[in-house]
């Protein structure tokens, strides 16, 4: 070798991935050959996976997807599946891909804007700046009428929607969206969304949403990019910029109960944030206005109970009955999708109702008619204490009713697993004092004289409910062997039990 020769330095990984993109890039002015376009791609696949993409080659690869370039489409397609950024993604990205949405001249084909919005879902946690989807919210909203690319229109407005974006207009615009394309299911749960800052304002009933909606689309892709930045991150010394939980923003559940915030006061009237102590709920109850939002009824330390139930309104407790059934049934489904993690959400809202229904001494019917609902797919564990204090408030009812709809699938429960002896007790102990109640309740009808009803039913019709009741505890009683754990527990109650029946059956 002569003293004039060079030593060339092999291309460093990164290096090799910008000079593909270079490549690449080229298509923007010049027709590039397929098989080169192929190279060029090849060489990307072999080092990104482990590298990823700079700030500069991953601006410079949108530009060749959100412009007019000679790249063909499945290309165009190929690239798009190698865009794991190595740095937190820049505002000009996302400007530049909303910018190249819809239809005409200069527009990126179809099939490319929306696999560009789902890569904007997928790199949502690593944005520079989670503003910059505010900023956009009102164009990706009026795109929402193009079928194409709703799915992920609607699931970037929902990682980005704050309560001020949330305008009577978009409510109305969203309502008519859903009465054109009923089987949108996005729509459906981009509106759910916007009826959880305003539970008031939007429709109260929804198709049943299938599956995770908004759900990350693809854990893998997650893993990659936390692999790519560990590394990057190593190599320069500097600390890690994201972390693992990165997913865990991206579904925000919480129990989102109204605020007690009341609107359209007039000068005499008093809102309910006024009133601080008994003397002034009494002096100012005529004059005293509902919150907006009735449901916070479930967040307040006294004040909106005591409006409801000193000054009854049937329109209010329509409110929030309805309220209340729409909010049960959403975390019921959130918990049967979401296991353990929205089964708490659940728990929580059934204990501030029964706080609500003690306080009122009543069942509300839309909790009434949830437990309905929720029994027969019960575990019989979940919630136990909550569930069986809620039914304790249950109206006498004609036996039927509470066979069919209480009884029958707790029996389901007690007899499916016998070792369960826990189950077995509490619900033996919740038969007798559900008896107990009714007797008391029974016995205070009866100073009135026996033609007096008991929640609507005749003196027969109550006498044929406890008497079946008690036959039913008597007959889950004896399914319980001696040999069971906590047998003599159970049994002990039974002397008590006989003494609620003679109570009982002297009405």
């Amino acid at each position: 070798m002569s003293g004039n020769s060079f030593v060339i330095a092999p291309l460093s990984p990164q290096e090799k991935i910008s000079v593909a993109i270079d490549g690449l890039h080229a298509s923007r002015t010049t027709v590039i050959a397929k098989s080169t376009a192929s190279d060029h791609l090849s060489m990307i696949i072999i080092h990104v996976h482990e590298h990823g993409l700079s700030r500069n080659d991953l601006s410079k690869a949108i530009d060749i997807l959100t412009r007019p370039s000679s790249l063909r489409k499945s290309q165009a397609l190929q690239l798009l599946k190698l865009l794991y950024p190595r740095e937190k993604v820049d505002d000009d990205v996302v400007i530049r891909i909303v910018g190249c949405l819809g239809v005409g001249q200069g527009k990126a084909d179809q099939l490319v804007q929306v696999n560009l919005l789902r890569w904007l879902v997928l790199i949502q946690p690593f944005l520079k700046s989670q503003k910059i989807l505010s900023k956009v919210y009102h164009i990706l909203f009026m795109h929402l009428s193009y079928e194409s690319t709703r799915q992920w229109i609607a699931h970037l407005l929902f990682l980005a929607t704050k309560r001020h974006d949330i305008r009577p207009w978009r409510i109305q615009y969203l309502l008519e969206m859903q009465n054109k394309y009923r089987e949108s299911q996005h729509l459906t749960g981009l509106l759910l969304l916007y009826k959880e800052y305003f539970p008031e304002i939007v429709i109260d009933r929804f198709a049943k949403l299938r599956g995770a909606l908004f759900k990350y689309p693809d854990p893998q892709f997650l893993t990659i990019i936390h692999e790519v930045h560990a590394r990057a991150n190593s190599l320069s010394g500097e600390v890690p910029s994201f972390s693992r939980d990165g997913l865990s923003n991206l579904k925000r559940r919480k129990l989102n109960i109204p605020e007690m915030i009341t609107l359209d006061v007039s000068e005499k009237s008093v809102t309910v944030e006024e009133l601080s102590t008994l003397a002034s709920f009494a002096k100012n109850i005529d004059r005293v206005s509902l919150p907006a939002q009735v449901g916070s009824v479930l967040r307040d330390d006294g004040m909106v109970k005591r409006i409801l139930v000193n000054r009854p309104s049937q329109r209010a407790w329509a409110r929030l009955n309805t309220w209340i059934a729409s909010s049960l049934r959403e975390e019921l489904d959130d918990a049967e999708e979401n296991g353990n993690r929205g089964e708490g959400l659940l728990g929580e809202l059934l204990a501030r109702s029964y706080d609500l229904c003690l306080y009122t001494k009543e069942l509300l019917i839309s909790v009434e008619d949830f437990l309905c609902i929720y029994l027969p797919r019960w575990d019989g564990v979940r919630h136990r204490s909550t569930v069986f204090r809620l039914l304790l408030l249950l109206p006498v009812r004609r036996w039927e009713i509470i066979d069919r709809d209480i009884t029958s699938p707790l029996t389901a429960i007690f007899q499916k697993d016998t070792e369960n002896w826990s189950f077995r007790y509490d619900y033996l102990v919740f038969l007798e004092d559900l008896l107990r109640s009714y007797s008391v309740r029974c016995g205070k009808v009866t100073s009135y004289g026996r033609d007096r009803e008991v929640d609507g039913l005749s003196h027969a019709e109550v006498i044929k409910t406890m008497s079946s009741l008690f036959a039913h505890w008597e007959s889950m009683f004896k399914k319980v062997s001696y040999s069971d754990h906590g047998a003599t527990e159970i049994q002990g109650a039974s002397l008590y039990m006989y003494n609620v029946v003679e109570i009982g059956s002297k009405f």
